[in-house]
């Protein structure tokens, strides 16, 4: 996005018709597979996600239907000729796009502006970020004139859902319906989007929050333009406009502010001196709107510091109640101060003397690293022991991965697990490699130790014993966990009166680690 910065803008671009108007505007869009498939298809991009509107170098491409007019103005921010707009898409077309205030002719431009007969009037731009993303279609903020030059942020900008760290974030949430969900920082509402259209049928209903007018704005365009009526914008501070009434949720989420910033230019950006100022906030209010039961996810920079790593900080930051949670933390890339801020000024993104006051400030803090992730907190719904882990991601959707590890964390503590695991078969999963470090002595080559790896559902790494590799080869799916151990026992390689508890207690430890899986309890495999 843009670095200058300017003050809240005033204008709102967009406009509100009746629901029949909203119906209209979906069939232009659906007519012109204005949808991700369509725009990956014309494009060639991957997905949606490798597509932005400023990219450097992006070739203007000839309009030949409606989906080029729709490309072009909505996403390669390109002037386009109001015959080429009325040609494909019709002067209905054009009028309902105009109605919702989706485009407008180029103010810069002479005669340009409402009722302009100059060059201006023969051209038309987006006003908007308007994409097709998560089956749906989102409006945000456009960071360029109608020309498409580069053009100074308001601060309240609303921030795109089709850019990394928001594909991220919406894959650190699992795909599953819910009854009541909330969406924290919401900007456009993408994550409570995706929830009301899960819920749809259910009784569910999201609601999307967000301190800025704008943004609250923007969200309630997007469900009106997704005919979901079972979701609710609302504007404030965190969770107070949802304070009151007793209203509690199942299922909350943020996608908070958390770049260090002294001043806070950018509301959807700056976090505060440490980034964590609103992360800290919203773990905070868990005890008051989640529900025993409940789960809370959240995708965000924090950081492990000399006296406490990020998921016994998490705790601290829930507050006093914090052992009546489970925390599960799932690290996307984790950095040292110094190498990551120097690493920006090398890209020429920042400056030397910025990635020396970084590194001091952080190093004050007592920041060890950076940790850019994706986190679990499960509130109990009978009281327990919390259990707290920690995995660095893998090829598992991380929502899907981060409630495996709260199940299968869970079902561990649970009464009579040991003797259901005995009688449970397991086996490999699918991709685990085993490699093994060899020497060369006097006696021929000898294997010293093996490190055994997974990419799912979190990316492990264990070192064990060559003869602790070989038992777990043995694990085919065709053997019960207690068969096993008396197979071990049989061997000598166990004493018969503990074979079961140590054969249990392995198989319970590789099975976390996502590398056996039992035939009650599969590793997931959705891809991220």
């Amino acid at each position: 996005m843009a670095s200058a910065v300017s003050p809240a803008r005033t204008e709102m671009p967009l406009r509100f018709g009746p629901r029949e108007q909203f119906a209209a505007l979906r069939s232009l869009l659906l007519g012109a597979e204005f949808t991700e498939a369509g725009v990956c298809e014309r494009t060639g991009a991957a997905s949606i996600y490798d597509f932005m509107s400023i990219t450097e170098g992006r070739q203007r491409r000839d309009i030949t239907d409606g989906r080029d007019v729709l490309i072009g103005l909505f996403l390669d921010a390109e002037l386009v000729d109001l015959s080429l707009l009325q040609r494909h898409l019709g002067s209905d077309g054009e009028r309902l796009l105009e109605a919702h205030g989706l485009i407008g002719t180029p103010p810069n431009l002479p005669g340009g502006g409402e009722g302009g007969e100059g060059e201006g009037a023969g051209t038309r731009f987006g006003t908007v970020l308007l994409y097709p993303t998560q089956g749906l279609w989102v409006v945000s903020d456009l960071p360029t004139s109608g020309a498409g030059a580069a053009r100074p942020m308001p601060s309240d900008a609303v921030y795109p859902a089709i850019t990394d760290n928001t594909r991220d974030y919406v894959a650190g949430i699992p795909a599953t319906p819910c009854k009541r969900f909330l969406e924290m920082c919401g900007g456009t509402g993408v994550a409570a989007l995706v929830a009301a259209r899960l819920g749809g049928g259910r009784g569910g209903h999201a609601w999307s929050a967000d301190i800025t007018e704008r943004a609250t704005r923007f969200a309630e365009f997007n469900a009106l333009l997704n005919d979901l009526s079972n979701f609710t914008a609302v504007q404030g501070d965190l969770y107070e406009p949802v304070r009151g009434g007793g209203l509690v949720f199942d299922r909350i989420v943020a996608h908070p502010p958390y770049v260090a910033s002294l001043e806070r230019t950018l509301i959807y950006r700056d976090g505060g001196p440490d980034g964590e100022q609103f992360t800290r906030a919203i773990l905070a209010g868990l005890p008051e709107f989640l529900e025993p039961g409940g789960r809370f996810y959240l995708t965000c920079i924090a950081t492990d510091r000399a006296d406490a790593p990020l998921e016994e900080r998490i705790r601290a930051m829930i507050g006093p109640t914090h052992a009546d949670y489970d925390v599960a933390v799932a690290v996307r890339v984790a950095h040292e101060p110094a190498d990551y801020y120097l690493s920006l000024a090398r890209a020429a993104k920042s400056t030397y003397a910025e990635a020396e006051k970084r590194v001091a400030q952080y190093t004050e803090m007592g920041v060890v690293r950076l940790v850019y992730c994706s986190v679990a907190v499960e509130r109990h719904p009978v009281p327990r022991a919390p259990f707290t882990t920690r995995h660095s991601v893998g090829v598992t959707r991380v929502g899907e991965a981060l409630d495996w590890q709260l199940a299968w964390e869970r079902l561990r503590e649970s009464p009579g697990f040991a003797d259901r695991l005995l009688d449970a078969r397991v086996r490999c999963t699918d991709g685990l490699v085993v490699r093994t470090d060899q020497s060369f002595g006097s006696a021929g080559w000898r294997l010293k130790r093996c490190d055994i790896s997974t990419e799912r559902p979190f990316r492990t790494s264990v070192a064990c014993s060559v003869e602790t590799a070989a038992i777990l080869m043995r694990c085919d799916g065709t053997t019960t966990v207690r068969e096993l151990a008396r197979l071990l026992a049989g061997e000598g390689v166990l004493h018969v009166e503990d074979a079961d508890a140590r054969t249990a207690s392995l198989v319970s430890f590789f099975v976390g680690a996502g590398c056996l899986e039992c035939d009650a309890f599969p590793v997931v495999a959705g891809g991220v």
